[in-house]
């Protein structure tokens, strides 16, 4: 049996960080860039079967590029090619580039992690050191801002020895991770065979029911709390200490085919009904409509009836936000079993925590139960 190249080709991993401040390593005070060699060479070497996982890219091995034109667009072409990129961070933004780049205030270290984090959020790693007292307006001020705003979780540590450590725990744990996210997306397989293939034979209600249910379940076991008795079923859970209440729905078709899309169609005009469900303390509702195929921001959008909203395309579907009438719906695509269903939602709740967006979310919650319970009074 014959074997790809590309099945052995080792993931690449860029380590981003200052060069000259100092650490501790060994008992001795010494440059950041000999830390990151030596995290380079304890990566590389992790070979299981004499088989090389990492190709480690620093800094220093461009040493011979020519200009500081050009080492800056490499150091930010290897922050968007990388596999993985782990910042080494100490809150340093860096050296600044040329002259002309000066007024931005944007050191490189800033500039590489919002390259990778832009590109990717899912591939960027960190390890923290304490950071260096910094100024608000400095750009060593503006880049923890930065960073601290990501919520970018990180091992922390105080010496160069503690760093290297972690470094090789960090680099086994994100294989394993994207293994597992490999295999998660694997496992649900063609939507021409298994649950996909049941669930494309159902009904429009019949598909609606299960996806719903799928949905709605997930939500609940993850806050532990039961469902409410409703059509279409609530779940609460806590978000930020604020119990919120989700409304599960699907639409079980294309949003092109206006018979399923129909079936849904604007939830939220009947928030001030759903909301005599709810006990006085659980705010919201917020709306995820789970969709058996993909979902656009424009079929979003139309779906709100309004084009003045936030609208977040990601990678679980879109989420749909009015900042008025604090009205927020979440279209998560491609609910084809309940596999895909439960991942996708799962996916959602975690970028919620991941980008700091589960705070927004709870307080937007928040208003919408008073103004629901305001229409409900006066209707």
């Amino acid at each position: 049996m014959s074997t790809s190249l590309s099945e052995f080709e080792p993931l690449s991993l860029m380590i981003s960080s200052r060069c000259s401040d100092k650490v501790t390593l060994q008992n001795k005070q010494v440059a950041m860039g000999k830390l990151r060699k030596a995290i380079k060479d304890a990566i590389e070497q992790i070979q299981p079967s004499g088989k090389i996982l990492f190709d480690v890219w620093i800094h220093e091995d461009e040493s011979h590029s020519q200009g500081s034109q050009n080492t800056w667009d490499t150091c930010m072409a290897k922050a968007r090619q990388a596999d993985v990129v782990l910042v080494l961070y100490n809150g340093r933004a860096g050296w600044p580039g040329t002259a002309k780049r000066l007024g931005d205030g944007i050191g490189i270290c800033h500039a590489e992690f919002e390259e990778a984090f832009h590109s990717a959020p899912s591939k960027v790693r960190s390890i923290q050191f304490p950071a260096k007292p910094a100024k608000p307006d400095s750009p060593d001020g503006r880049f923890q801002e930065y960073f601290i705003r990501q919520n970018l979780p990180g091992t922390q540590v105080q010496t160069g020895d503690e760093a290297i450590e972690a470094a090789k725990e960090l680099a086994v744990a994100t294989l394993l991770s994207l293994a597992r996210t490999g295999v998660g997306v694997s496992s649900t397989g063609g939507f021409y065979a298994g649950e996909a293939l049941e669930w494309s034979r159902l009904d429009f209600q019949s598909r609606r029911t299960v996806t719903r249910k799928a949905v709605a379940e997930l939500i609940s076991g993850r806050g532990k709390t039961d469902l409410l008795a409703s059509d279409p079923p609530i779940a609460i859970l806590n978000v930020r200490n604020h119990p919120i209440a989700f409304l599960c729905d699907c639409i079980p078709a294309s949003l092109g085919t206006s018979a399923a899309r129909e079936l849904v169609g604007q939830p939220f005009l009947h928030d001030h009904e759903y909301v005599s469900l709810l006990p006085p303390k659980v705010c919201g509702p917020v709306h995820i409509i789970a969709c058996q195929k993909g979902v656009s921001e424009s079929q979003a959008l139309r779906q709100l009836g309004f084009p003045d909203a936030i609208v977040v395309n990601a990678p679980f579907g879109v989420y749909v936000a009015d900042n008025v009438q604090k009205i927020q719906m979440v279209f998560i695509a491609q609910c084809r079993d309940e596999s895909s269903t439960r991942r996708h939602t799962q996916r959602f709740l975690n970028w919620l925590a991941e980008q700091g967006e589960d705070d927004l979310l709870a307080d937007r919650a928040d208003s919408r139960r008073r103004i629901a319970d305001l229409l409900a009074k006066e209707s």
